[in-house]
Formats: structure tokens, sequence, C-alpha cells
């Protein structure tokens, strides 16, 4: 009898869950269905299939069938590079930072007697400058290798000059002007990210440059040591040294916290190379250009402070000005 008793109770609560849970399932289909109805979209197949919905007589209370249109949005990002700026430039252009840096070399280490024109006897000069500096003989390793950066100079820089005004052959020699020195400069850069990318015997160059600097043999580039190759190699007189010693050297070892080895050197020279903006220690490795020590990433202009108020230009947005800066 007991058993009997709580077989029909277990019925009822079965029968109760079973119609808790079909009226849940009701609920949730009428709130799947409104959401539905909400959110989609009705295109023109949508009232296609309501009309033969109609002329087909359906009953009420039938799953409606309706078309539906899946809407993809798209959207193409464009994450910002070097390539992809460059990309879409004709050529690449040198920052006036990079223009600045190679012309002072073109100036200071080839073009010596002023007239804008290099030739293959301008970069042999320099060759036998910094054998002569580091007292190498002609016979030693070092000077063998600088004979193949000269090489690398040479036919990177005096070779496939058919525009006039990159330079020209005159009784079988080839000269090179300050714009093609520039030209080439940017054909070299174009799509380098670091010092490997650039041919060996600039890679070579950096190397030698280090040990000329470095007569010594000890490793490490001191300061009277630059000094010297800022005064005998570059030709900088006594004056514009003592300007930009110091603050060359402590740029290139981070204020004398790192000794000047050869691969802090290295990736000084690749700032060299590669800074397009006045950023780093690169533009002291041959001397300072002469920009260079007036130059200032975030320069302010402190005329304002001392102007009169009523001198002083009201800001407005679309208004064009000569405004160098503005009171904030």
């Amino acid at each position: 009898m007991e058993n009997s008793l709580e077989d029909g109770k277990c019925n009822k609560d079965h029968i109760k869950d079973l119609a808790n849970w079909r009226q849940a399932c009701d609920r949730t289909k009428d709130k799947t269905k409104d959401l539905l109805k909400r959110w989609r979209t009705l295109p023109e197949i949508e009232t296609d299939n309501a009309k033969k919905t109609e002329e087909s007589g359906e009953k009420e209370g039938q799953i409606e069938s309706c078309g539906w249109s899946v809407h993809v949005w798209t959207t193409w990002v464009d994450r910002f590079s070097i390539d992809s700026e460059a990309d879409h430039r004709e050529d690449c252009q040198l920052t006036p930072t990079q223009n600045n840096k190679f012309s002072h070399f073109f100036s200071c280490l080839l073009d010596h007697d002023q007239d804008n024109l290099i030739s293959e006897q301008d970069f042999e000069t320099l060759i036998e400058r910094l054998r002569h500096f580091a007292d190498w003989s002609i016979n030693s390793p070092e000077f063998n290798i600088l004979r193949e950066v000269e090489r690398g100079f040479i036919e990177t820089f005096l070779c496939d000059i058919s525009d006039e005004k990159l330079g020209f052959t005159l009784n079988g020699e080839v000269y090179l002007t300050k714009d093609g020195w520039l030209y080439k400069w940017s054909q070299l850069i174009f799509g380098s990210r670091n010092l490997c990318d650039f041919p060996i015997w600039l890679q070579f160059f950096v190397k030698v440059l280090f040990q000329v600097i470095n007569r010594c043999g000890s490793g490490i580039i001191t300061r009277d040591e630059l000094s010297a190759f800022y005064s005998s190699v570059l030709g900088l007189d006594t004056v514009k040294v003592g300007e930009i010693l110091d603050i060359a050297y402590q740029a290139m070892t981070s204020n004398g916290d790192h000794p000047l080895m050869f691969k802090a050197y290295r990736l000084c020279f690749a700032n060299y190379l590669l800074g397009r903006y006045p950023n780093g220690p690169g533009q002291y490795i041959l001397g300072a250009p002469p920009s260079a020590l007036s130059s200032a990433m975030f320069p302010v202009d402190y005329s304002a402070l001392n102007t009169q108020p009523e001198d002083l230009e009201q800001y407005a947005p679309d208004q064009k000005t000569n405004r160098r800066s503005v009171i904030v």
C-alpha cells in the first residue's frame, strides 16, 4: 500500500515537472521568436515569401517562412609600417636629418676641394687617410679589407649614373654630384631595417672604422681616441672638436655608463644610417653635422611668455595663422 502511494506521488511530481518544463520551453520559444523578429532584416525575398504564405493559406500559429539575409561587415585594417608608406612613394626620400648627415659625409670626408663633385680618386684618398691614421702597412689584412670597402663604395656610387644631375663622365672619369650621392644613399636605405640589410662591404666598413679609431687595439674607444679621429681624419679644428667631443662621447656611451666597444659602436653606426630624425648618437659618428648641436626633439618657444596680452593672437580652429606656439 505504501509503495502504491509513493508511486502515485512520484507520477504526480513527474507530471508536474513535465508541465513546468513545457511551460518554460513555450516561454523561451516565444521570447526567442520575439528576439529574432526584432533583429532580423527584411529583404525583398522576405516579401516574396510572405506573399506566397498568404496565397497558400497557411494557418496562423505555424512557423512563418521568411527570407533571411546574412550581413557581413568587413573592415580592411592597414597597420602602419614603413613598408606600406614607402610602397606609395615613387622613391625613398631622405629626411632633412639624413640629408644633413650624408651631406656632411660628402663634404667632410670626400669633397675636400669643395666643388660638389667626387670621383674614384676621392675614395682612394679617404682609404689612404684611414690607413695612415691607423698606421697599417699596405700588406696588412686590415688594409686589404679597406680596399674591398673602397671597391664597394665605387661600384655602388659611381656606377649606373644616367641623369646629368646625379653625375657625368669626363675623359673616362666618373664624377658624382652631391645630389647623386644623396640619391644613391636613399636607394641603399630603401627597405633596410638593420645593419644586416646593407651590402657586406658597408658592414665591414663599420668594423674597419672601429679599428681605425681604436688604434691601441684595446677593444674600447676612449675619449682621446675619438678626439684624435675627429682632428686627424675628419679635419675638424680644435674649437669644433671641443664643442662636440663631450656631447658626442656622452651620447655614444650613455653618459659614460657603457664603454664604447664594437657592439655599441655598431649600434651607433646603424642609428647613423637608419635614423630619420635627430634621435640617438648616430649623428656623431663622423662628427656632428652643422645643425646637430642646435637640433632638439621637442623645441620650446618661450617668446609668447614675454609678449603683451594685447599682442597675443587669439586661437581659432578654422582660421589660418603663422603662429609657432600656443599657450595652454
